[in-house]
C-alpha cells in the first residue's frame, strides 16, 4: 500500500485549526500543509522544516530545492547545505542548474557583509580575496590571472563593490579604485609606471617602497580605494586589473 504523504507521519505535531504556527515552535501536518504554511514560517522555522521534510523523501526534497530561491540567504544556505550532502544524480543535477556561480556567491556575500557591516576590515579583505579565489577554483593560488579574472561573474563583482562602497562611506570599493585607475591614466596597455602610480593613490607603495599587507591601513582613515586589496599579479599586472575593472561595467 503507498504511503499518504498528505497525513501526518508518526512523529509529526499536529496544531489543531489554526492557520500557522505559534511563535518558536514547528508545525508538521502532512507535506501539503507544510507546503501551505512553508512561505509564511520564520526563518527560524523554514531551516527546522527543511530539516524535518527531508524524511518525506524525493517529494520533501523537493520543497528543499524550492527554497534555494527563498527570500532569506540564510534560508538558500540551509537548502544547499542539505542538498550538497544528498548524493543523488537528480539533486546534484539541480545543483548545478540552480546554483549558478551568480547565486552561490550571493550566499557567500553574507559573511563579507557582516564583517563590513561591523568594521572589521581586515577580515573583510581577506574574506573578499578569498571568495573571488574560490569562485574561480584558485583557492591554492593566492593571485587571480587574467583568465581567472574573466570568468568571474559581473553580479559578483558588483556585490562586492556595493558592499565596500556602502559600508564604507563611499570610501572603498571597485568601482572607487577603477576612478583611480583611469584618472592615473589606467588603460588596457598602460605600462608600469602607471601601475605604480595607482598604487601610490591607494596607498599601497608609499616613497617608492611597497607597503607591506600587516601596514595596511584597515580603517576609514585609509586613502580613497585603500580596500579592497587586489590579489593580480604576476605577468600582465596592468592588464588584469584593466580588465578587472572592466568587468564592473553593466
Amino acid at each position: 500500500m503507498t504511503e499518504n504523504l498528505n497525513q501526518p507521519q508518526a512523529d509529526d505535531a499536529v496544531l489543531g485549526n489554526q492557520a500557522l504556527p505559534p511563535s518558536g515552535s514547528l508545525v508538521l501536518g502532512g507535506l501539503d500543509g507544510i507546503k501551505q504554511r512553508f512561505p509564511h514560517y520564520s526563518v527560524e522555522q523554514k531551516i527546522a522544516t527543511l530539516l524535518e521534510v527531508t524524511k518525506y523523501g524525493q517529494p520533501g526534497l523537493d520543497l528543499v530545492i524550492q527554497a534555494l530561491a527563498d527570500a532569506s540567504e540564510l534560508v538558500q544556505l540551509n537548502a544547499y547545505s542539505i542538498l550538497k550532502e544528498r548524493a543523488q544524480p537528480r539533486i546534484k543535477q539541480v545543483l548545478q542548474e540552480q546554483l549558478t556561480l551568480n547565486s552561490l556567491v550571493e550566499m557567500d556575500c553574507t559573511q563579507l557583509g557582516g564583517l563590513l557591516a561591523v568594521g572589521r576590515w581586515q577580515e573583510a579583505d581577506r574574506e573578499t580575496t578569498a571568495m573571488m579565489l574560490r569562485v574561480v577554483g584558485r583557492e591554492t593560488s593566492g593571485l587571480l590571472k587574467l583568465a581567472d579574472i574573466e570568468r568571474l561573474p559581473r553580479a559578483f563583482l558588483q556585490k562586492i563593490d556595493q558592499l565596500w562602497w556602502g559600508c564604507s562611506e563611499g570610501n572603498f570599493g571597485l568601482n572607487v579604485q577603477k576612478q583611480i585607475w583611469q584618472t592615473v591614466g589606467g588603460k588596457a596597455d598602460a605600462n608600469y609606471q602607471t601601475w605604480y602610480r595607482f598604487c601610490e593613490q591607494v596607498g599601497w607603495r608609499v616613497n617608492n617602497c611597497w607597503v607591506e599587507y600587516p601596514q595596511f591601513t584597515f580603517g576609514l582613515g585609509a586613502p580613497q580605494g585603500h580596500l579592497p586589496f587586489l590579489a593580480v599579479g604576476g605577468y600582465g599586472v596592468v592588464v588584469c586589473l584593466h580588465n578587472l575593472f572592466s568587468r564592473l561595467e553593466n
